[in-house]
């Protein structure tokens, strides 16, 4: 009887023990498995940073897509120069403008001239401040940017500083609509480029949005 019982009780025991060893198996296989899903998690979280923040926000998008983007701008800012409303446009480049946007009145709207014409409106509550464009979109209004501290021209007012004030700090471009006079200007590298003639400003607005090869290849 007491053999009986030592064996029974050895039996338990390594019973016990082969379930321990399974449950620490499955224990390991599991948190193996979440490490994988959390790495995986990680990379894709990265590759999409490294995508939106890294690469040039312009080159990503194609020759014809920054063709018809200049057109449709160009489009808008005809129409407010002409009616003399204030405007301020401004590219996002290859450095990031994403603190800027979370200032602004979020939009993430495909560009459209009569969308443009309607925020920059006196009567639009989003009309002050800046519209910028990323990856091809409309991705805020109605946001600030820091005022340059050159001294500049007493013709120019709040908006011209402030676009080139970011074109002092990004490689952004902005375009600008003097609410005064409807003359077009573009800021870039902390400059302005007055846009003389308003038939030019879509290969204008193309040329700075392209990449050098495609500036190139346009010329042959």
């Amino acid at each position: 009887m007491l053999t009986n019982l030592v064996i029974n009780a050895d039996n338990n025991q390594s019973l016990i023990n082969e379930v321990s060893i399974l449950f620490g198996i499955t224990i390991g296989l599991l948190v193996i498995l979440m490490v994988l899903v959390i790495l995986i998690i990680i990379f894709r979280n990265r590759k999409t940073w490294w995508t939106i923040n890294r690469k040039s926000h312009v080159t990503v998008l194609t020759s014809s897509e920054k063709r018809m983007l200049s057109s449709l701008l160009s489009e808008a800012i005809i129409k407010l120069s002409e009616a003399k409303v204030g405007a301020l446009v401004t590219i996002e480049r290859n450095m990031s403008l994403a603190q800027y946007i979370d200032l602004g009145i979020k939009i993430d709207s495909e560009v459209s001239p009569q969308l443009l014409q309607a925020i920059f409106l006196k009567e639009s509550p989003l009309h002050d401040g800046a519209v910028i464009i990323r990856l091809g979109r409309i991705q805020c209004a109605s946001t600030y940017f820091p005022l340059t501290n050159k001294k500049i021209s007493s013709q120019y007012g709040s908006r011209h500083r402030a676009a080139l004030g970011i074109s002092e700090i990004t490689d952004s471009v902005s375009v600008i609509v003097s609410e005064t006079t409807g003359q077009v200007s573009i800021a870039r590298d902390g400059k302005f480029l007055q846009i003389e003639n308003l038939n030019n400003l879509v290969r204008t607005l193309f040329d700075e949005m392209a990449s050098t090869k495609e500036m190139t290849n346009q010329m042959q």
